[in-house]
């Protein structure tokens, strides 16, 4: 059998990796790529329970002929331009709760259960060029003995040599870091990157410093899966039931939509810490909740925001993560992707279609049959400079949006009395929400992908 072109190792079979898998094998003509999947975990799984997704990364996973699974699994409208409920906003923390804020968009948001997505993502691997290796967690990498040393400089022809916690290796010519927030490839990277060139560019930690922090109080995975029933017999008309809406209140907020044609709601409450961003969360990241407490970090909220806590059963706290923007995705052979490259605060429910298009790029610029051990340094910048700019607007965006649920936004409006200056902040709220989710149906990750193949092409033949 003849040798491939380029050998990619995705460490991370998450949303992010397993996509990056697809998208290859979805634009190599020839299957002259190998890609091997390296997971963790003793399968692909998921942490957590939903996942949006609207138009823009919609789009991409019709371009790689999911869509066909993925319709089975949700609601999707017959037109696809029309406008549809998309998020109801209400301020929740008083008795009685106002609505200030509904969002109508083309499409609507699509939500999924995160465990299903995933596991149609995990069916649609082409078994002829993509091999799942599991139990294998990456440590570190380095370059083949030529290039060991990181003083020296190195070639994007030099073999990668991965380093996994079993004591195993394994070689590539890409290694793509879809390895999480917590990444190794990330921490790797900015290491080796420091050592090669300009070491005060880069951020030399541990790698795993947190952006904003906050506390993040969510059911595990196995009560949400039980909870539309649960609604159900509580109200049968309750508001998550039938599309998604945030709950919000001073430095508190509540996300729930429903999930699986409604058989669940997925519920994710918030307590904000905005005196805490930009500094590393002393703790267990992941811990469990009781109910009771829960429900007095709420009490006095109005009667949907507490129907929906009495529900959650079991809870348990999640630090919120993200990390500091990174001046590249790229060095050497190696690409972050997702959450290695732009962890971000869930408050634009674009974690999941950001990661879906960085894959998406990515895939096509490695299929590209000029891609090969000589230039994949000149298609992995340009995968850096479209895509690292557009995520890092969207990780702002959603910073934003943070503290404008918590009210921990400072361009509060300070005239008049208490209700009328509340009235005001509301108004001006839904108007910065509306406007800074526009970027996800006016614009398409079909065009950042032309755009990356022209760059590329024209570097190529600058070259020659």
């Amino acid at each position: 059998m003849e040798s491939p072109r380029l050998t990619v190792a995705i460490c991370g079979g998450g949303i992010a990796g397993l996509t990056t898998a697809i998208a290859i094998a979805h634009f190599s003509k020839l299957k002259d790529v190998h890609i091997d999947i390296y997971e963790a975990a003793q399968a692909f799984t998921e942490i957590g329970a939903g996942v949006g997704m609207m138009r823009r990364p919609w789009r991409v996973m019709k371009t790689l002929g999911l869509d066909g699974k993925l319709r089975k699994l949700v609601n999707v409208p017959e037109n696809e331009d029309e406008l549809q409920p998309a998020i109801f906003m209400r301020k929740s923390d008083q008795p009685e709760g106002v609505s200030f804020c509904e969002m109508h968009i083309p499409m609507g948001i699509l939500t999924f259960h995160r465990a299903e997505f995933q596991n149609a993502l995990a069916q649609h691997l082409d078994p002829k060029i993509t091999t799942a290796h599991f139990r294998k967690r990456l440590v570190s990498y380095d370059y083949a003995p030529s290039n060991s040393s990181p003083s020296l400089p190195i070639s994007s022809e030099s073999p990668i040599i991965l380093h996994f916690k079993d004591g195993s290796t394994a070689q590539c010519n890409v290694l793509v870091g879809a390895d999480g927030i917590h990444s190794a490839a990330r921490h790797t990277m900015l290491e080796l990157a420091a050592y090669a060139a300009e070491a005060e560019a880069y951020d030399t930690g541990d790698g795993e410093k947190a952006g904003e922090k906050a506390e993040n109080l969510r059911a595990k995975k196995y009560p949400d899966l039980v909870l539309g029933e649960k609604m159900k017999s509580l109200n049968p008309n309750h508001r998550a039931l039938s599309a998604p809406h945030i709950f919000i209140g001073k430095s508190k907020y509540v996300v729930a939509y429903p999930i699986s044609h409604g058989r669940f709601v997925n519920v994710a409450a918030f307590c904000t810490m905005p005196e805490k961003e930009g500094t590393n969360f002393e703790g267990k990241m992941v811990e469990d909740a009781s109910q009771a407490v829960l429900l007095e970090q709420f009490d006095g909220w109005e009667e949907d925001v507490m129907q929906l806590l009495q529900c959650m059963g079991t809870t348990s706290r999640w630090v919120v993560n993200t990390i500091p923007e990174l001046p590249t995705s790229t060095h050497g052979g190696v690409v972050l992707i997702g959450d290695a490259a732009h962890a971000m605060t869930p408050n634009q429910g674009a974690g999941a279609g950001q990661a879906v298009e960085d894959a998406y790029v990515l895939g096509a610029l490695l299929a590209h049959p000029r891609t090969t051990r000589a230039t994949i340094h000149m298609a992995l910048e340009v995968f850096d400079s479209i895509r690292l700019p557009f995520a890092l607007a969207v990780q702002h965006r959603a910073r934003v949006q943070g503290l404008l649920y918590g009210f921990d936004d400072p361009r509060r409006i300070d005239e008049g009395d208490a209700e009328t200056r509340m009235r005001s902040w509301l108004r001006e709220m839904a108007d910065v929400v509306i406007e800074d989710w526009q970027w996800a149906w006016e614009t398409r990750a079909e065009d950042d992908c032309v755009q990356a193949l022209q760059k590329f092409e024209k570097k190529l033949e600058s070259e020659v």
